[in-house]
């Protein structure tokens, strides 16, 4: 779903008294935005123009995940349930760093390393409870 505040943590819900997961859920669906700073802060060093382009952005998440019974004894034994979570949201900023340019081996293709920072979460995971904090996904081309 690209809940980059997300990633790799639990994100538990409580259903009629009843604590589910939307970790590894089966379907989900959401909304990624993302606004690109590149016309407001423009940064192109001359020592890096031929072969790597940066761009700044301000991004914005929000979905929900079908909800599973995960018990703690056995984690493979995930059973999913009909019930949805509630809506997560996640808001940062992120840098995306193109390498243009590989020399000699002219051929290759453009390859995008992204570094997002999902500082605001609307629901806290279960293991760090703090709305506002430090956190960071690194990716490679649009898909984390």
């Amino acid at each position: 779903l690209n809940l980059r505040g997300y990633a790799g943590y639990y994100a538990p819900d409580e259903v009629n008294g009843k604590t589910l997961e939307g970790y590894k859920g089966r379907s989900g669906a959401a909304v990624n935005l993302e606004l690109g700073f590149e016309n407001y802060i423009p940064w192109h060093p001359r020592m890096f123009t031929k072969w790597l382009h940066a761009n700044l952005y301000g991004f914005g998440d929000a979905g929900v995940m079908q909800l599973s019974n995960f018990p703690t004894t056995n984690v493979y034994n995930i059973t999913p349930t009909n019930l949805w979570s509630t809506v997560h949201i996640d808001a940062g900023v992120g840098c995306a760093f193109t390498i243009k340019n590989w020399g000699v081996f002219e051929k290759a293709k453009p390859l995008t390393i992204r570094v997002d920072f999902p500082v605001f979460l609307n629901r806290p995971p279960y293991s760090n409870n703090s709305y506002a904090t430090f956190r960071y996904v690194v990716g490679i081309n649009r898909a984390f």
